[in-house]
């Protein structure tokens, strides 16, 4: 028995090594549907007993089963004919199958696992007549091995299986206490699977197009982007970013860098600019001396880009009443109005709106949060020219100080 089950998983293992090398071989073989289909797979059964009583045998399986590449799930059912000390038993079942394809250099090896039941006739007993019902269960290891007739793929397929079943005690004979209470079997199984589709023809490849010599590029002197026949601002230094006549773009309607002057000519209608640092003493419409730094700096800009348009809006947070905060809120966009104003600014390229606590940009719940609804903005509403870059902040020499 032992050299039996040692020939079996020998022989087995070198099938597999063999798959692996045949795999390698073939990688360039489409997988499916052998991969992933169903199938069917008839096979032929050689049997060792370990059962009380019972020998060797042979049999029969056919099960149907679909494959998912590394799982398949299949039904099958069995016949077994095996010897005994003076009759043959025969074995009439079938059982449900999972089969696990876990090894990528292997992708063709598999474990399998099968519930099932049979019934056992002609077991030497008492009554030879009388069936056995059991319960059986078995796992093992197998190979598949692929072939190709044409547009068919089909594989070869050996297992190698250990199945263990529980009799019904309540069927012993009480004329033959030493009946086998379980059922032991060895089992190699070598057949076919078989798949129910075969794999499409192969389309041969569609021409590609014919080749086309490329066009050389047309000149561009400074390196911008922009060819010299469209250029209109020849000689732009390497790495300014132009638009698409090759002259440079303003700059971002953004604050300014530390050590850096504002510069609104890049802002377009639309853009919100939020003037912080740009504080009032408590509960007043009084510029502190550091707002005023600030917006002395927000006026250079401002007279430097004469083609600007603005609104100046106030905004509170939400302590005190709706009608306190809008009126505070009125009086501090007009206080930064006057002052820019005073500034060279002229009158008819502002206008001034208080919002109250009517459009918080944070939580009023908490001291930063509210600390950031206090704010004063520019919004563009008139350009000569709008390039529509993102809202920014001004941040002030000295964080606010309260309302």
């Amino acid at each position: 028995m032992k050299k039996f089950i040692c020939r079996s998983a020998l022989i087995l293992v070198g099938m597999s090594l063999a798959s692996v090398l045949w795999a390698q071989e073939d990688d360039a073989q489409p997988d499916a549907p052998f991969k992933t289909g169903p199938y069917l797979a008839p096979m032929a059964s050689g049997i060792y007993s370990q059962t009380k009583r019972l020998d060797y045998g042979y049999g029969g399986i056919l099960a149907a089963g679909y494959r998912l590449d590394t799982y398949a799930f299949e039904i099958s059912g069995i016949y077994s004919n095996i010897t005994s000390s003076d009759h043959d038993v025969r074995e009439v079942g079938g059982s449900l199958n999972a089969l696990w394809f876990p090894f990528s250099s292997s992708p063709n090896t598999f474990l399998i696992a099968e519930f099932g039941g049979v019934e056992v006739k002609h077991y030497p007993q008492a009554n030879a007549d009388e069936l056995a019902s059991i319960v059986t269960y078995a796992a093992g290891v197998g190979q598949l091995f692929e072939f190709n007739v044409g547009n068919y793929e089909f594989g070869l397929r050996a297992e190698l299986l250990y199945r263990y079943g529980e009799r019904d005690t309540d069927e012993k004979p009480s004329s033959d206490p030493d009946i086998a209470k379980s059922f032991k079997d060895v089992l190699v199984n070598v057949g076919l699977q078989l798949p129910l589709s075969a794999k499409p023809p192969v389309v041969a490849p569609v021409p590609g197009p014919v080749a086309v010599v490329p066009v050389a590029a047309p000149a561009d002197s400074d390196g911008d982007g922009v060819p010299d026949d469209r250029d209109q601002c020849p000689g732009t230094p390497r790495g300014t970013v132009v638009n698409d006549v090759g002259c440079p773009l303003p700059p971002p309607c953004e604050p300014p860098k530390p050590g850096q002057r504002m510069d609104l000519s890049g802002c377009g209608v639309g853009d919100s600019i939020v003037l912080r640092g740009v504080n009032f003493e408590f509960d007043k419409a009084t510029l502190t001396v550091n707002a005023k730094t600030l917006l002395d700096g927000v006026a250079d800009a401002l007279l430097a880009a004469p083609g600007i348009r603005f609104e100046v809006g106030g905004h509170t947070d939400s302590k005190g009443s709706d009608s306190y905060n809008q009126t505070l809120s009125e009086s501090r966009a007009s206080s930064v109005m006057q002052y820019l104003e005073s500034r060279g600014v002229t009158a008819d390229r502002m206008t001034s709106q208080g919002y109250g606590e009517t459009q918080p940009v944070a939580d009023n719940e908490t001291d930063e949060g509210r600390e950031l609804n206090r704010r004063v903005e520019l919004k563009v509403t008139g350009a000569a020219s709008s390039n529509a870059p993102a809202p920014a902040d001004i941040t002030a020499p000295v964080p606010p100080t309260g309302e």
